[in-house]
């Protein structure tokens, strides 16, 4: 009887200790999109765009638009604009390094 409540406290224990290990292994771009104080802030504004260099990885984008880029295709992201949403932002990476970016402008079609 006694081995029974030793193997409990130890099962509990074991449970508890995976729970804290489980939650401080979160994913960076969610945890730097919910940093942002508004949803479209995720986006890209042109202020962003002129920080990043040339040898940046993702992540260091990632860090200065706020958020994730769509894929484009591979090793390509794309970022709206968050003021005006009439440009698109394009950053080409290679071996997760920036390599080139460029802005393209959005026309709307009129109705």
């Amino acid at each position: 009887m006694r081995n029974y409540f030793y193997i409990k406290r130890m099962n509990i224990s074991l449970l508890i200790g995976a729970i804290v290990i489980l939650a401080g292994c979160g994913d960076p771009i969610l945890d730097i999109e919910e940093s942002n104080a508004y949803h479209w802030q995720k986006n890209m504004n042109e202020t962003e765009y002129e920080k990043l260099k040339e040898g940046m990885s993702y992540i260091e984008v990632v860090k200065i638009a706020g958020g994730a880029g769509d894929i484009v295709k591979k090793d390509q992201y794309r970022w709206n604009d968050e003021l005006l949403m009439t440009k698109t932002y394009i950053v080409r990476f290679k071996d997760d390094k920036l390599v080139d970016k460029e802005v393209i402008e959005v026309k709307r079609n009129k109705k």
